[in-house]
C-alpha cells in the first residue's frame, strides 16, 4: 500500500515508521517547512520517501493531523483520506490499561488528578501530559521526558509494568482507551484555517469502552455512535473558599456523602470540574472510597498551576499554563472575585516567546480583565517592572507556554 504523511512535525515519525512496519511504501511531507534536516534525514533512511509537496499521485491513504488543511494535499488523491488519530487507531498495539483525556480545558488537571488517585489507591501508575512524561509515585510526577501530546504520542508511550496509563491528548485520541473522557468543548474553535470545528478532532478520543462526557455536552457526541456515560455532579461546596485556608467539599461518590477538606496552598476551588471528571472516572473503576478521599484531600494541584502565596503583604498567584486563553481568564478571575482579592490587582501575562505572543488572544484577554476592574500588562521575556505592581495587593502572574 501506499502511505502519503502530511505534515511531519505533530507525531509523523511514529506514523512513517509504524507503517513501514507494515510493509508498506511511505512518502512523507514537511508541508510546514521547519522539521530539521537531521529528522528528514532520519526517516529517509529508515525507508521513507521525503517529498517537499504532496506528489501528483494516487495513494491508498492519505493521513494527516486533523488541524492541517486539506489544500496541502495539494493534486494528490487518495482511496481513503485519514486524520492521525484514525492512523494511531490502526497502528497501536499497547494493551495496557490507559484513560486518555482530551478536550479543550482541564485536560491536565483532570489528568493529574487521575494519576494521584490512582497512585494513592495502590496502582503504579505512568502520566504523560503537556507537563512531561514519567512515572506518579508518591504524590509527585517523576518527568523523565518532554513529549508531544498529539495523538501520535500513543505509539510512543514507553515500556513498563505500569497497572494505568493516563494521557493528556490534545485534539483526539486512539480510540481504543480502556476509558476515554473529553471534558467539555466549551468553545468548538475552528481548525484547519476554519474548515473543521475542534470536535471534527476531539470526537476521535471516543472508545468502545467507557466515554465519559458532559451531559450538556451529550448531544455533540452521541451522534458518533459510541456508548456514553454522562458525568455526574460529585463535588458541592461544603463552605466558602478563603485563599490559604482548607476549602470544605461534600463528595457524592458510589451512593455515599464524604466530608472532605482540599489543602489551601492552591486555588482549589478551580479544580472542581476536574474532581467530577476524576471520580467518574473512579466510580466507573469501582475504586474504594477511602482511598479516593484521602487522595483528593492530600492532592497539592497541578505544579505551578494556580500557586498561592504572601509575599510583604501581597498576595501572588501562578499560573504556568499553555491552555491560558480569554476563556481560562475568565475562569480564574470568576472564582477569585468572590474571594475579595481583585481589587487593587494586576494581571501580568507572560507569553514566553513571540511565537507564542503572536498566537494569544490578548485582545480578548485585555476585555475579560478590565470586566473584573483588573489591570493587565503583558510581559516582554518575563520582565516584571516595578511600576506594574506598585501599589497592588494581589499579583497574578500568568505564564502561557507553548504545548509540546
Amino acid at each position: 500500500m501506499k502511505i502519503l504523511v502530511l505534515d511531519t512535525v505533530h507525531g509523523a515519525a511514529a506514523i512513517c515508521e509504524g507503517y513501514l512496519a507494515k510493509g508498506y511504501e511511505v512518502t512523507a511531507v514537511d508541508v510546514y517547512h521547519i522539521t530539521p534536516d537531521a529528522e528528514l534525514g532520519r526517516l529517509a533512511a529508515l525507508g521513507v520517501r521525503i517529498a517537499p509537496e504532496a506528489p501528483a499521485e494516487r495513494f491508498d491513504i492519505i493521513t494527516m493531523p486533523c488541524h492541517c488543511p486539506d489544500a496541502f494535499m495539494g493534486k494528490a488523491t487518495c482511496n481513503r483520506r485519514m486524520f492521525y488519530s484514525e492512523s494511531v487507531h490502526d497502528l497501536i498495539t499497547d494493551t495496557r490499561f490507559r484513560i486518555e483525556v482530551t478536550g479543550v480545558k482541564g485536560k491536565t488537571s483532570t489528568c493529574y488528578l487521575l494519576a494521584h488517585i490512582l497512585s494513592a489507591c495502590g496502582k503504579k501508575v505512568f502520566l504523560h501530559t503537556s507537563r512531561g512524561q514519567g512515572e506518579y509515585r508518591d504524590g509527585k510526577h517523576f518527568i523523565s521526558a518532554l513529549k508531544s501530546i498529539a495523538p501520535p504520542s500513543l505509539l510512543c508511550l514507553p515500556e513498563g509494568d505500569y497497572d494505568a496509563m493516563v494521557c493528556e491528548i490534545s485534539l483526539g485520541g486512539s480510540g481504543k482507551a480502556d476509558i476515554a473522557c473529553i471534558t467539555n468543548l466549551v468553545e468548538d474553535y475552528g481548525i484547519a484555517k476554519n474548515t473543521r470545528r475542534a470536535r471534527d478532532g476531539k470526537k476521535d478520543v471516543l472508545c468502545d469502552g467507557v466515554n465519559i462526557v458532559l451531559p450538556s455536552e451529550k448531544g455533540i457526541w452521541e451522534v458518533y455512535g459510541k456508548p456514553l456515560r454522562l458525568e455526574s455532579a460529585h463535588i458541592s461546596p461544603a463552605g466558602p473558599a478563603v485563599l490559604g485556608a482548607q476549602f470544605p467539599l461534600k463528595v457524592r461518590y458510589l451512593g455515599r456523602e464524604y466530608d472532605v477538606s482540599l489543602r489551601g496552598d492552591y486555588l482549589s476551588m478551580q479544580y472542581t470540574e476536574a474532581m467530577d471528571m476524576a471520580l467518574e472516572v473512579c466510580e466507573a473503576m469501582e475504586l474504594p472510597a477511602e482511598s479516593v478521599m484521602a487522595a483528593l484531600a492530600s492532592f497539592s494541584g497541578v505544579p505551578g498551576r494556580g500557586e498561592v502565596k504572601v509575599e510583604g503583604g501581597v498576595l501572588k498567584i501562578l499560573d504556568r499554563n499553555p491552555g491560558i486563553s480569554h476563556m481560562s481568564v475568565e475562569f480564574l478571575l470568576s472564582r477569585l472575585k468572590p474571594l475579595g482579592v481583585l481589587r487593587d490587582a494586576v494581571l501580568l501575562v507572560d507569553p514566553v516567546s513571540k511565537k507564542v505572543c503572536d498566537k494569544m488572544d490578548k485582545d480578548f484577554i485585555s476585555d475579560v480583565a478590565a470586566k473584573y476592574g483588573v489591570s493587565m500588562e503583558i510581559l516582554d521575556n518575563g520582565e516584571i517592572k516595578p511600576e506594574y505592581i506598585e501599589g497592588k495587593k494581589t499579583v497574578i502572574h500568568l505564564i502561557k507556554e507553548g504545548y509540546q
